[in-house]
């Protein structure tokens, strides 16, 4: 059983990993994920980067296969720990249920789950949380099997590391430890002075992982001065209490209703309705084989779904992936529990375990067009456009820009582009007329974002004349839809934008009209409005809904398929993108809130009103401000 357990898992591992390798994003990504990036190298410790046992993992990995370029180093290692996730939940359940085919069904379903896949394939902390879990998973069961204290002692030091990660592992606190009391010789015998000890001594030393970001507070030039304020500015920033404070239970008790039906939503499209059945029936099973993994399962995924469903945060989805590891898990259960109700009938036994495994696989083949970020080269195109022809010989950058975009520009300029100069307005704007007094008289211009140029003129008027930059051309959604051809196929998407950005409706109605010869209007009543054709003709789909939805649509030049694939208007920020519309399985739009066209004779896409829109850019001049020598 051993050998093939063992198997098993390494046979899981490596089909995720192969998949996950050939849909990496290959460079950098925007918000967390190039802050991490930018991060994973850099020498500089910050309180607010609380994940310290990601970058001790992290650096090294990088630093030995992918020095030069972190961004794709760093995705390549949330590949290796969310195969590592799925071996893991696969040798787990193979040992609970007595099945391999029961952990290769576990594995495989977590491994083809959509969040989870998109999560494997950026740099970001989940993938590191769940193979954590999954460890913890492995620890528990080799307590279960023979209740020890070494073995026990294992299990704390695994569980302690695990903070260094991600914080959330505060959830399987409670059916952790009711799991280990149950599963005990005596349940007395875990709660003696001893084992207390223990348990808070390892708890210790894995709080010892928090001693650089510590450090850094202490030894800050702004540190405060006694040691108590010390302590709290590392809690502040550790636990980022500021904004967490507010989103913990933070749904009002009138949203609650809609978060259930995001929670459903979200669950159906990780494992299908199929794979929730599978699940059910799976934890019933589990209380007749074992009642304390029974427990544990419920339990854990209860709290780590309830806590995502009240946590009030711009992405919730990938605050339910705990849950998703627990549903993969009874899935599992439910499959061994079909071939071992068969008994001594081995080929309807093999055909149980069969259906779910090619259940598992068609799961992936589904999912792949719409998690598939091998060639999605948008954030460096983005930074590449927002910083084209800026050198630290002629310009100086102020920006002032959504902060998702923000880290993806710290990230290129830290390691593409290095002679790219730029500063946050924000933290400049006091004196700001004299630090361009001081770049003219370099030679330099000043050159500013459109959210920078407005902020600027607000403060200072005509004493810094500011004039739009013809670097980049910044292409309206009008120009776009005029350079399409008559006949071309277009897919055209409005999702409601975010409240810091603004829709023209004008420019939208103008668009529509002209892209259907004047026989539509756009309907915006809703979340979601899409719409299919070609230019100049009636739209062959034109749908609006309040929910994500899905729809295929048959075309002369093959399948669309419409993938709506975030909940608006609760998830801000995703970073696989909010929708998916591919060609044959060719994806060929990412969708994102806001306007998002393409025209399906070109490969690149328009994006109006959301994070990758492309905004005019200004230039104060180094040649036109003789007003700034009274500044002298």
């Amino acid at each position: 059983m051993a050998n093939r357990l063992v198997i098993a898992a390494c046979i899981v591992a490596t089909i995720a990993f192969a998949t996950y390798t050939r849909t990496l994003l290959p460079g950098v990504d925007l918000g967390d994920t190039g802050g991490f990036q930018a991060a994973v190298l850099w020498p500089e410790i910050s309180a607010r980067q609380a994940y310290p046992l990601y970058y001790a993992l992290a650096k090294p990995f990088v630093a030995a296969v992918s020095p030069h370029d972190p961004a794709r180093g760093l995705n390549l290692f949330s590949a290796v720990c969310a195969a590592l996730a799925c071996g893991l939940l696969t040798g787990v359940v193979a040992r609970v249920t007595g099945s391999t085919g029961a952990g290769a069904v576990a594995g495989l379903l977590l491994a083809f789950s959509y969040t989870f896949w998109t999560q494997a394939v950026i740099a970001e902390v989940y993938a590191l949380h769940l193979a954590i879990v999954g460890c913890c998973l492995a620890a528990l069961t080799a307590w279960w099997r023979r209740p020890s204290t070494p073995r026990l002692a294992l299990f704390f030091a695994v569980y302690a590391l695990g903070f260094g990660n991600h914080l959330s592992m505060i959830l399987l606190l409670g059916p952790f430890a009711i799991f280990i009391v149950a599963t005990a010789k005596r349940p007395a015998d875990v709660l003696q002075p001893r084992i207390v000890l223990l348990a808070l001594g390892i708890a210790i030393l894995g709080a010892l992982q928090y001693v650089p970001q510590l450090m850094a507070v202490w030894q800050s030039v702004d540190a405060p001065e006694r040691w108590t304020d010390r302590l709290a500015a590392f809690w502040f920033d550790v636990t980022k209490s500021d904004w967490r404070a507010s989103m913990v239970l933070g749904i009002d008790a009138g949203h609650v209703p809609e978060r259930l039906s995001m929670f459903a939503f979200d669950a159906r499209q990780q494992f299908g309705i199929a794979g929730v059945v599978l699940a059910a029936a799976g934890a019933a099973g589990l209380w007749r084989v074992s009642r304390p993994w029974a427990i544990l399962v419920v339990l854990a995924y209860a709290f780590n779904t309830v806590f995502a469903i009240t946590y009030n945060v711009g992405d919730p989805h990938v605050f339910f992936l705990p849950g998703h590891y627990f549903i993969a898990f009874a899935a599992g259960a439910a499959a061994a529990s079909a071939a071992q109700l068969f008994g001594t009938r081995q080929a309807i036994a093999t055909v149980a375990l069969a259906v779910p495994l090619a259940y598992a696989a068609w799961r992936g083949y589904d999912t792949w067009p719409a998690t598939d970020r091998h060639a999605d080269r948008r954030p460096e195109q983005l930074v590449a456009r927002l910083t084209a022809g800026l050198d630290d010989r002629t310009a100086l950058l102020a920006e002032r820009v959504n902060w998702q975009v923000e880290n993806a520009l710290i990230y290129e300029t830290r390691y593409h582009l290095r002679d790219v100069t730029w500063i946050r307005l924000d933290d400049v704007l006091l004196h700001f007329p004299l630090l361009v007094r001081d770049n003219h008289a370099t030679g330099r211009d000043v050159v500013l974002t459109a959210g920078a140029a407005p902020q600027v003129a607000a403060a200072f008027g005509s004493l810094l004349p500011i004039v739009p930059d013809p670097v980049p051309p910044a292409r309206s959604l009008l120009a776009f839809v005029a350079a399409i051809r008559r006949g071309t196929p277009y897919v055209l998407t409005v999702l409601t934008p975010t409240r810091d950005e603004a829709l023209d409706d004008r420019e939208v109605i103008d668009a529509v009209a002209a892209l259907t010869g004047g026989r539509e209007r756009p309907r915006r009543t809703t979340s979601y409005e899409i719409l299919v054709g070609r230019a100049g003709d009636m739209p062959l789909l034109h749908r609006s809904d309040a929910r994500p939805f899905r729809q295929t649509l048959r075309i002369p030049e093959g399948e669309i398929d419409i993938r709506m694939d975030g909940w608006v208007p609760f998830e801000t920020f995703r970073r696989a993108g909010f929708g998916h519309i591919t060609l044959d399985r060719r994806l060929v739009l990412t969708v994102e809130r806001g306007v998002s066209l393409v025209a399906l004779d070109r490969p690149e896409p328009f994006y109006a009103a959301g994070v990758y829109a492309l905004r005019p850019r200004f230039r104060i001049p180094s040649s036109g401000l003789p007003e700034l020598a009274l500044l002298h």
